[in-house]
């Protein structure tokens, strides 16, 4: 009996066809997770995309913020820009649903105060002397004298320190900057620094506790777990402040006093023709510094440049407000030379850190921080020291190299966050407004 083949045939097409189905259904959803994770990860780069422009939309709040406390300022107040650049430290965008930025920084007693970090808050390294050095945490005579060889010009080392003769010897050699440190962390490659010196518990120097800074021994760096921001050495000095060549405390450029006529000093500071003209003598002798009208009588330094019939009657002294305008609204500096290390700001600086300045005792330190808290609009004018009981002119000519009541840099760090993935961006610009319009001078983005 012949059997017949068609059941066999139709047994392998089913087979077929269902091999083909199940191939296809496996490329479909090969396919579809394909695509689930390409639409996946599209979405993930979209909310990065909004995350990162949420922070930079903190950025340029507090850059806007900035510029106007430049060109409008209060005068009547050190405060008021401070607190206007807390009131632009939160924002949503794209109507609520998008991204949210925050621009908070951490304090010696706030996780996360709002607001930029004042650089001024903090002294310049680059005006240090070797005993101020010797106060930081950790220093030792080797270190603080290679820290100023490091700075100063010339090749000779100091009795501890190291200059180029060192640098050459180490297996990646390298040259000593022989010039104003730029960055704290240049400070590293100085003989002897630690990282840990410098930075503490703020590994990555944004100014802020984050979770990996305040979880103990769980994750690098080591801390101590305490919610507070131990900051080693960068909470105490900075390398980025610079004084301010450009914009007078008014909003208006500064009066250069080595070119500037008798006509304009005496327009910009309210004072006599005389006494411009004294002022104007004094700076075109090419040694001279605003401390000089601070520690000598303005006739005499009229006489010295060789002003015919100064004297006491025909040039009176300077006034305090016409001091508090002097220092404000003038600069003896050439700024063809660069950038001039920015002074502490006694409004903004933590008493401790008044301690560190070179020549600064306890009881002068004490008597500006009780002047300053009985100032609720804080002091306006470095002459407002003058206040001081114990402050005389000749003693303020020594600070003014040193402090000052206004800020130029600012450290800006903005976190943005998409509100529907929770995925953050964060950045931290450090913003000069020294000059308009303001200059980011460095961008990071993490």
């Amino acid at each position: 009996m012949i059997r017949s083949s068609a059941p066999r045939r139709r047994a392998f097409a089913t087979v077929l066809v269902l091999g083909v189905i199940g191939i296809a259904a496996v490329i479909l959803v090969s396919l579809q997770t394909t695509a689930w994770r390409d639409a996946a990860d599209a979405r993930q780069a979209v909310a990065h995309v909004r995350a990162k422009w949420a922070a930079r939309a903190g950025i340029e709040a507090a850059i806007a913020r900035l510029e106007a406390g430049t060109l409008d300022p209060d005068l009547t107040s050190a405060f008021t820009l401070r607190s206007d650049l807390a009131a632009v430290a939160e924002g949503t965008l794209a109507g609520g649903r998008g991204a949210t930025y925050r621009v908070v920084h951490s304090t010696s007693t706030d996780r996360a105060a709002p607001g930029p970090v004042d650089e001024h808050a903090k002294i310049n390294i680059n005006l240090m002397t070797a005993e101020a050095l010797m106060l930081l945490p950790n220093m030792t005579e080797d270190v603080a004298d290679a820290i100023l060889d490091w700075i100063d010009a010339d090749d000779e080392p100091r009795p501890l320190g190291a200059e180029a003769e060192y640098y050459a010897t180490l297996p990646n050699p390298y040259r000593p900057r022989n010039g104003p440190i730029r960055t704290l962390q240049e400070l590293e490659l100085i003989a002897g620094v630690r990282p840990e010196y410098v930075r503490g518990e703020d590994w990555n120097l944004n100014g802020i506790l984050d979770p990996e800074e305040n979880d103990g021994d769980l994750t690098f760096p080591p801390d101590n777990a305490d919610g507070v921001l131990d900051a080693g050495w960068s909470a105490i000095i900075t390398a980025s402040s610079v004084d301010s060549l450009g914009v007078g405390a008014s909003g208006q450029p500064r009066l250069d006093l080595f070119t500037a006529s008798a006509e304009e000093i005496a327009s910009r500071l309210r004072v006599t023709t005389a006494q411009a003209e004294a002022i104007r003598a004094h700076a075109q002798t090419g040694t001279a510094t605003l401390a000089d009208f601070l520690r000598t009588n303005l006739a005499t330094l009229a006489a010295r440049a060789g002003v015919s019939g100064a004297g006491q009657q025909s040039v009176p002294p300077l006034t305090n407000e016409q001091l508090a305008l002097l220092f404000d609204e003038t600069t003896l500096d050439d700024p063809a030379a660069g950038p001039v290390p920015g002074k502490l700001n006694l409004n903004t600086c933590d008493a401790e850190t008044l301690d560190y300045l070179p020549g600064m005792d306890p009881g002068l330190s004490d008597s500006i921080i009780f002047e300053r808290s009985s100032r609720p609009e804080g002091f306006t004018s470095v002459i407002d020291l003058l206040a001081i009981p114990s402050m005389s002119r000749n003693r303020l000519a020594g600070l003014v190299g040193l402090v000052d009541v206004r800020s130029n840099v600012y450290t800006i760090t903005s976190r943005g966050r998409d509100n529907a993935t929770g995925i953050e961006v964060e950045m931290t610009a450090t913003v000069d407004r020294s000059s308009l319009p303001a200059t980011i001078r460095d961008l990071i983005v993490r």
